[in-house]
Parts: structure tokens; sequence; C-alpha cells
């Protein structure tokens, strides 16, 4: 298999707008893929889930509701017949008092007792009852905020649906790059695929051609093999869209090309710097033997890995390495 250095671009730029569903993060254009493809069925279903939760939650408040009620009030009718036991001993010692002293002092004594016994009472559970409170509070919050807390749950699925419409471009662009990188998967790891490659230049080079200066450069994939070296251009366009846009297809692709040369001159002699094959990748077809201009080929995906290997062998392995270690510091 192919010897594969990056991810296609317009993957990575999707991945790097998108946010965790749940707790897990969308890794790969596959889960990319599924997500926007059974996106009402995942909302409807974190919908449920988050419902789920919020009623285990409730049903485990009303739960510890009840026994801490239970703890509270058991330990309160216990508490009240130890404080009225207590007082009605200190009655029955009044009663008995043969000093007058003795009964004055326990007199005061009951009459404290008496005066403090809701307090008595009340005062071992004061713990029990904020806990109570506090459980109380929380059921009611979580069914008031039920539709919220649900929303919220929903907000990282909503956000990336949205996100993907509103970068629909890239979503087809993924398409396309993916399904050209499964096609040079096939090639052999004599191979090497590079996605996403972005050449960057200062000060600018100039077309002098088109009287343009190049700051920079991105070029979907670049193949480097025994049969050459070459630069991959993907486009997932409807057919008729390859015929009418060719001569900006060929603008790009053409600066493309002179830009990767203009780069890997800083590595070679001028005369020894490596040819590009130039092509472009149709993913939803194109005319056999059709070109862009007498430099550019174009063709499909399912073409694609014989448009490579049929080749003659070229480049040695040692030229392979030294290709594939200066293309690797783009990436």
């Amino acid at each position: 298999m192919v010897v594969t250095h990056g991810v296609s671009g317009s993957t990575k730029y999707l991945l790097n707008g998108l946010k965790p569903v749940g707790e897990r993060s969308l890794g790969n254009f596959e889960d990319i893929h599924h997500f926007h493809n059974n996106y009402t069925g995942i909302l409807v279903e974190t919908e449920a889930a988050i419902n789920a939760q919020l009623d285990e939650r409730i049903a485990g408040l009303i739960d510890a509701e009840v026994q801490l009620d239970t703890r509270i009030r058991e330990g309160i009718a216990r508490r009240t017949a130890e404080v009225d036991a207590e007082i009605a001993e200190l009655k029955t010692k009044i009663d008995n008092a043969t000093n007058i002293l003795t009964r004055w002092g326990y007199t005061v004594k009951c009459w404290i007792a008496v005066s403090l016994r809701p307090r008595s009472i009340s005062r071992p559970f004061s713990g029990l009852k904020s806990e109570l409170r506090g459980v109380q509070n929380e059921r009611a919050m979580l069914i008031r905020k039920r539709p919220e807390l649900v929303n919220k749950g929903c907000n990282n699925i909503i956000a990336n649906h949205a996100f993907i419409a509103d970068n629909l471009s890239f979503y087809i662009g993924a398409i396309g790059e993916e399904t050209v990188i499964a096609a040079l998967s096939r090639l052999s790891d004599e191979y090497h695929l590079f996605n996403d490659v972005n050449l960057r230049f200062h000060p600018p080079i100039h077309w002098r051609e088109m009287n343009d200066y190049i700051k920079s450069s991105q070029i979907d994939h670049i193949v480097v093999g025994p049969t050459g070296l070459f630069l991959v251009e993907t486009k997932n366009w409807k057919f008729s869209d390859i015929e009418t846009k060719s001569d900006k297809l060929v603008y790009q692709v053409r600066r493309s090309s002179l830009a990767l040369w203009f780069y890997l001159r800083r590595s070679y002699a001028r005369n020894d710097v490596p040819k590009t094959h130039t092509v472009v990748v149709s993913v939803q077809g194109c005319r056999p033997g059709q070109k862009l201009d007498r430099h550019i080929d174009i063709t499909t995906p399912n073409r694609l890995y014989e448009y490579i290997t049929k080749r003659k062998s070229i480049l040695s392995t040692d030229a392979v390495n030294k290709l594939v270690d200066v293309v690797a510091l783009t990436v």
C-alpha cells in the first residue's frame, strides 16, 4: 500500500471546524460523512438520550428526597419522644422535691427545656433538612430547565450541521479528495502520497507569463514513485463544469505546477529538477484521453492507478527517497 503523508485539505478544514458529538470527536471523513447523512437521526437520538439521562437523574433525586424526608420525620419523632421524656422527668422531680431550693432549680430547668423544646427537637436534623432542600431545588431546576438542557446538549450537533451547510464546497471537495486518496491507496509502498501540500514563498516568485506573483500555492496531492512525480488536482465538479471552467482550471494547475518547480529548485540543480506530470482527476467523469491543455491530463479515480503505474520507471530508489525527503518538508 502507498505510503501516505498528511490528510485531505478539505477534510482537515472540516475537522478543524467541527465540534465533538457527545463525548466523541469527529476524527476522519467517514465520521463527517456519517454525521452529515444521519444528522436528523443523530439529533433525535441525542435528544432522547439526554431526556433519558434527565429522567434517571430526576428519579434518583425523588428517591433521595423520599429517603431524606423519611429519615427526618423518623428522627424528629424519636427526638420528640426523648425531649418530652426529659421534660416529664423534670416535672416529676419538681413534684417530688422536698426542698424549696431544689424544687426551684428543677423548675428553672424544666422551663428552659420547654422553651427550647422545638429547637432541641429540630437542631440535630438541620444538616439533613439542608440536604433535602438541595435535592428538592435540584429536582425543580432540572424540571424547569429541561428544554434548555436538552438544547444545550444538542448544540454541537446543530452547530456542526450548520457548519457543514455553510461550507458545503469543502464537504463536496472532501468527498472528491477522499475518493482520490482511496484510489491512490492501491499503489505499492514504492510510492509516496502527499496530501494537502502547501508551498509558501518569501519573497513571492514571479510568474512572468501571467505577470503574477505567487506567495503561496496549495496542491491537493503529490505522488512520488518509480514512474515519476505527479501533481494531482482533484475536482468533484459536474462534467459540464469541467468544460465551462477549463480556463480557470488550467490557470490553477499551471500555477501550482510552476510553484512546485520553483520549490524543487531549492534542492536540485536547474536542469536536474524532476519532471512533473500534472493531472486533474474529475470525480464525476471525463472523456477518455481528454486533456485540459498539452501539458495537463485529465482522468477519473478508477483510471488513476493505471495512469501512474503504466509508465516506465524513471526514478531510482535513491532518487525517489531524495524527492520524498524534499516534498515531506511541505506537509
